[in-house]
Formats: structure tokens, sequence, C-alpha cells
């Protein structure tokens, strides 16, 4: 069988109410390793205690700014010769990473299911492989992983979120979709005089010449849905991540809310306020704060916000 790994985040939302179910599973497992980590400083030592113990599977129990950790430091720091899969488990405030392709369902009962496929060895058949964002040119940052980054609006959108909406007990899917229907509401009562305001950028998409106007939000990501299962990209062909921009004030927005949500990969939307395409490279400058998987970066002075996505990892589907 092969051997599991697994990193607790202690301090993930979920986690803080309690793990006993998922350490009752753990502790029927006598090969089986198990980190409950209070300080993420410690996941290097973790990991490459995994990787001298023979571990061929790593499950990630906590939120999206878990798994952005253990992304990070399984494809930076390397402390594997060749990454091994990953299984997300949905425990912290958001997780939209574990959503589009980690474990289904709660936290323990998924883990037995995860465990019951090891023994039978049938574990690549619910393999499913994801490119994996890098982030350059964070200030006082390495490069970082993960499989979501926002700018502009979407910065805004999370702040809110967590002020307002977290604080009145909604949690993970329920207060991302509370947040959106209120900023859409915002917008048609206020518009331009709302709290999302446009950020002036300069953007440039692969070997394409960059263009420079004010945008209400840039999304890039390698998930195929996003809260309430939306999937606002399109045009995607040969590349690697998908790239998503909305200028700021938009054209009708609440008019082409929903075909920006959802639709086909050939939507009919005004190209001079909603742009979306599949892309291998972004170099965006003039940004503020962004943010990749919940995490806060400020980008390095006078060099761009770099964005690619050139390796794969393989996540567990079940």
């Amino acid at each position: 069988m092969i051997r599991i790994g697994m990193v607790s985040n202690a301090r993930s939302q979920r986690n803080k109410t309690g793990m006993q179910a998922l350490e009752a599973v753990v502790e029927d497992q006598a090969d089986m390793l198990h980190a409950r980590l209070a300080e993420m400083q410690n996941l290097p030592e973790v990991l490459k205690d995994f990787a001298r113990q023979d571990v061929g599977l790593v499950v990630i129990n906590g939120g999206d700014g878990t798994v952005q950790a253990v992304l990070t430091e399984l494809l930076e720091g390397r402390p594997f010769e060749t990454p091994p899969p990953v299984a997300l488990l949905s425990r912290g405030m958001t997780n939209m990473t574990a959503a589009d392709c980690g474990m289904i369902g709660k936290a323990a009962p998924a883990l037995q299911r995860l465990l019951r496929l090891a023994r039978a060895g049938e574990l690549q058949r619910h393999y499913l492989t994801r490119p994996v964002l890098r982030l350059e040119n964070a200030l006082g940052w390495s490069p970082q992983r993960g499989m979501f980054f926002g700018a502009a609006g979407i910065v805004s959108a999370i702040e809110i979120c967590r002020a307002q909406v977290h604080a009145r007990g909604f949690k993970a899917e329920w207060a991302n979709g509370v947040t959106l229907a209120g900023l859409m509401l915002t917008w048609l009562l206020r518009g331009e005089r709302g709290p999302l305001r446009g950020e002036n950028l300069r953007i440039a998409l692969d070997e394409d010449p960059a263009w420079e106007s004010s945008q209400l939000l840039v999304l890039c990501t390698t998930l195929e849905k996003l809260i309430l299962n939306s999937r606002p990209f399109w045009n995607q062909h040969g590349g690697t991540m998908h790239f998503t921009a909305i200028a700021f004030p938009p054209n009708r927005l609440l008019r082409y809310g929903r075909r920006l949500l959802y639709g086909s990969n050939e939507r009919r939307l005004p190209e001079e306020s909603y742009r979306s395409r599949a892309v291998r490279r972004v170099a965006l400058h003039g940004s503020g704060a962004v943010t990749l998987d919940g995490q806060m970066f400020e980008p390095e002075p006078g060099k761009p916000l770099l964005l690619s996505a050139e390796e794969t990892l393989r996540f567990v589907r079940c």
C-alpha cells in the first residue's frame, strides 16, 4: 500500500473546532504519518521527513491558504525528487481549490474512502492532473504556487467577505455567494459610487503587446470551476491558464452577469469590457495588493508580477 502523510493546519477554520473524527481515522492506520501544525513555518521540515519516509501521497487538511503553502513547498522547496500526488480535505474558511480538485464530502468519510482506495491499489483511477500557477516578484517572497490569482476588485471582495460576511456566521461557499450577491446588488444601487473601484493596470499576455486601462477585476486560474460552480472564462484554446479581465466601469454588468459566470467556451460579450482567453504567461504592471488562493501579496517595486503554469500536479478526486 502506498504510504500516506497528512499535513493538518490546526489553525484552519474547521480544524479549530475539533479534529476528533479525522484523528480517529488516522489512529487506525499504523503506517500513516500525521503532522498537526500550529505554525506553518514548520512545513518544510515536515515534508522533508515525509520524503525520507517514502510517502507516496500527501493529504492536505486545511483551507485554500494551507493548500497554497504546501504546493509552494512541494514545487519550490522540492523535498521530493518527484512531487507525489495530493489529496485535499476541505477544512478551511474557503475551499475553492478542494471544491474543484479535492476530495468530495466531509473530511473523515473522505479520508476513509481514500484509504480504502489506497489499500485496493485503485488511487490512479481517481487522479486529476492540473497545472499549478507560479507567481513571481511578490515583495519579500520567493516564487509562490497556487491555483487562483486575483487583482483589483477581487482583493476588495475578499476583504469585504472577511470583514462583513464571515463575521455574520456565513462560511465557505455560502460566504462567497452572499458576497457576490451583495456586490451585484450594490452595483445595481450605487454603480461607480459603490465599494468596488477600478485599478489602473498594464497587462501583457504571452507575446502580445501590453495594454493599459482601468480594471474592475483580473483573475487567472488553473481551476475548472470557481465559487458557485461558476466558470468565468471563455475562448480557452491552447494555454495553461484561464485569464479574465473586466474593465472599469464595466458595460452593463448586471445584464451580462450570468453570461459572464456561466456558459460555453464561446460567449457574446462586449470585448471592450470583458476579455477572456487561455494564456501561458501574464505580466501585470502597476498593481496594488493581489491575492493567491486568499493569501495577500504586494508587488516588488519597479517589477511586474509574473504568472505562469508550466508544471502540473496530480490531485485525487473521489
